[in-house]
């Protein structure tokens, strides 16, 4: 009896021995890989927080959810993907997650597209921080600058509120104001910003273009 009682202990001893040294040798994540750098929050976070933000309906949860479900199947298939260098694949993901917020903005009314902005820091404190650090601003800039987004912001708003305007007016509207003060916030800039600044609208427009344009 207590030689299989010992039999018994020796077993469990090497049962032991062996996984702990399984668990020493498993390789650490690599927190500079891309599937580490690009995985973000899970797709069940990420849903409740737009739900709790933005008050989606239950429509707009379902149609979410499906947005999310076929965003992280197209991530994984990427990550899959041994063709691909770790440049390529943190590409790839940054488009698949840009196309799936164009679609998502696209469920959404006016209000909610607006939180759903500032969510994804295009509020006016976060595109103040943009133009401060690309066109290196001053301090006299910055706060020459800061009303002219604050007033933006309240415009569109109350373009998005008047019922009386169709969509197509809404967005024509929309445009104008964005257009003053961008020629408010130009007038402020130096030369060299102006030519700076110019450069990075016109990188933007050239990669949303891309972006609507079918087949990409």
């Amino acid at each position: 009896m207590r030689i299989d009682c010992i039999k018994k202990m020796i077993v469990i001893w090497a049962a032991l021995t062996f996984g702990c040294a399984l668990a020493f040798a498993a390789p650490a994540p690599d927190a500079n890989s891309p599937e580490h750098r690009n995985k973000g929050p899970a797709p069940q976070q990420r849903m409740q927080e737009l739900s709790e933000k933005l008050n989606l309906t239950d429509a707009q949860k379902v149609a979410v959810r499906a947005i999310f479900a076929n965003e992280a199947n197209d991530i994984m298939t990427v990550r899959q993907d041994s063709s691909l260098s770790d440049e390529q694949k943190q590409a790839k993901i940054k488009e698949i997650r840009d196309s799936g917020r164009e679609k998502i903005n696209a469920l959404l009314t006016p209000e909610q597209q607006k939180k759903f902005a500032e969510m994804k820091g295009e509020g006016p404190q976060n595109r103040l921080a943009m133009l401060a650090e690309k066109l290196n601003l001053t301090d006299a800039q910055k706060t020459a600058i800061k009303p002219i987004l604050a007033a933006e912001v309240n415009d569109i708003k109350a373009v998005h509120q008047d019922s009386s305007l169709s969509k197509e007016q809404k967005q024509a509207k929309v445009a104008d104001i964005r257009d003053a003060s961008d020629k408010k916030i130009n007038a402020i800039l130096t030369p060299e910003q102006q030519a700076k600044w110019a450069q990075l609208k016109e990188q933007a427009k050239g990669e949303h273009h891309k972006k609507a344009a079918p087949g990409t």
